[in-house]
């Protein structure tokens, strides 16, 4: 198996189409020439499916979207023809025949001409995270440590990992390996940290490169089981039985996946618009499988460098529709066609831009600061539980934490305090433990009576 994740029937539904519906499709896949917007008419006339003109292009349009119909241009007119996403997928893959690597998948994209993420996309996808460009490094800073945790976890989910979110964050914060789960996938999430580590830490002068995207297979591969010392970074050596799930089998010659990925890495450079070469990044990576394993973990942390580097919200995959996802995959991998894909980078980046867009929006000098010290920020509110526990009642979390870090400066005490009540005012028992809580402690503190000062101070 070329990577980790076998693919299971995502293509399945035909988008509930109705009567009509059906019959422009039937049209449509008995007509090679296709049918302008008139023949349509008149040939749902002869069905008996009498329809106006918007009511077509209503239709039209759904089942452009549902990727049922394909639109041509040809002169001033317009043709509309049978997509064959459907009919394809509807076959299992053993019936859908071997489809090999595709050279001119590659070869034929021209940089900065063709366009998979359209000039009007991009813009949407600049907004969702504030309309802002942040200075790269300072702003991978601020937001390291959320990127961490939703990164390792989204990315190892979508792998079957079953690490949870809160699994998740308990160990990249405190090291603290969840009870009853694989060896292999506790090791997958701390390799997801040290590559996003690595990233963050060295983003102003990481460069789109094959250097760097062996950098990041070996530390995402590193220590797997499955993995031997000397496939980590490397091209692979041997074939590959193809994809579970698909009928796609990855090329085999070394000396040609080396020669595809240098192309990959050439052309995703020359790429001036920070998404489009994102998207890039993630669907030729995931295609070539130029390593024996980890290839689609490596191209989700690879696209996220030019995301970085030109200051804007990552994509942590926290959004990205699991489902969506494969099947854009698979259109990739079997019809070398990326408009599946885009779309769930597309919903799933603008979903998840926003949420980094008001973290971002908190003020920087905070944020940071919050970075730098969230082991004490973190003591401070463990300290406070159980300091509430011996005194019997909550204690004012503003004014312990005044005290606790009374070493300080004041208008950094005070920031810090103002953090440590936002904590403090917001555990509950799904997320106490991220904070070095127990749940026996926890569950001693939510029984205390709030004391007259915290009560004032709430």
């Amino acid at each position: 198996m070329a990577d980790e994740q076998s693919i299971q029937n995502p293509i399945q539904d035909d988008g509930g189409l109705d009567d009509i519906e059906e019959k422009i499709v039937d049209l449509l896949r008995h007509s090679l020439p296709g049918y302008t917007a008139r023949d349509l008419l008149a040939a749902l006339a002869r069905e008996g499916h009498a329809i106006s003109q918007p009511t077509l292009s209503r239709r039209l349009t759904k089942l452009q979207a549902a990727r049922h119909v394909v639109a041509r241009k040809a002169g001033r007119s317009t043709y509309y023809e049978r997509d064959p996403y459907h009919d394809w997928f509807r076959l299992p893959p053993n019936q859908r025949g071997t489809v090999g690597y595709k050279f001119e998948f590659l070869s034929g994209y021209r940089p900065n001409i063709d366009r998979w993420i359209s000039a009007e996309e991009s813009a949407l996808l600049l907004k969702a995270g504030g309309g802002r460009r942040l200075e790269a490094s300072t702003y991978s800073r601020a937001i390291a440590q959320k990127l961490l945790v939703d990164l390792a976890y989204a990315s190892s989910a979508l792998e079957g990992n079953t690490y949870t979110y809160l699994d998740t964050k308990v160990l990249i914060e405190y090291g603290q390996a969840a009870e009853g789960k694989a060896l292999d996938e506790t090791v997958m999430i701390l390799n997801h940290k040290e590559a996003i580590t690595y990233l963050i830490d060295n983003i102003d002068d990481i460069e789109v490169n094959v250097r760097e995207i062996k950098t990041l297979h070996a530390l995402l591969s590193r220590g797997l089981s499955n993995m031997d010392p000397r496939e980590v970074g490397v091209i692979r050596r041997t074939p590959v039985d193809g994809i579970d799930g698909s009928a796609y089998l990855p090329m085999a010659i070394p000396q040609k996946l080396e020669e595809e990925l240098e192309q990959i890495a050439l052309k995703a450079a020359e790429i001036r618009d920070p998404f489009e070469q994102s998207l890039f990044l993630m669907a030729f990576i995931s295609y070539l499988q130029a390593f024996r394993d980890v290839n689609k973990r490596t191209g989700r942390l690879a696209c996220n460098i030019p995301l970085l580097k030109n200051g804007l919200a990552p994509l942590s995959f926290m959004d990205v529709d699991k489902r969506k996802y494969v099947k854009g995959l698979l259109g990739v991998y079997e019809l070398n066609r990326t408009d599946i894909l885009k779309d769930a980078y597309i919903e799933g980046y603008v979903k998840s831009a926003k949420r980094y867009d008001a973290y971002a929006a908190r003020d920087r000098s905070v944020v940071e600061l919050e970075f730098r010290r969230r082991v004490d920020i973190y003591a401070c509110v463990a300290a406070l539980v159980k300091a509430s526990a011996e005194k019997g009642e909550r204690i004012d979390p503003a004014e312990f934490a005044v005290s606790y870090f009374s070493g300080d400066e004041e208008d950094v005490r005070l920031q810090l305090s103002e953090r440590v009540s936002e904590i403090v005012q917001s555990l509950d028992v799904g997320n106490h433990v991220a904070y070095g809580i127990t749940h026996k402690a926890f569950d001693e503190y939510a029984k205390l009576p709030q004391s007259p000062q915290a009560t004032l101070g709430q």
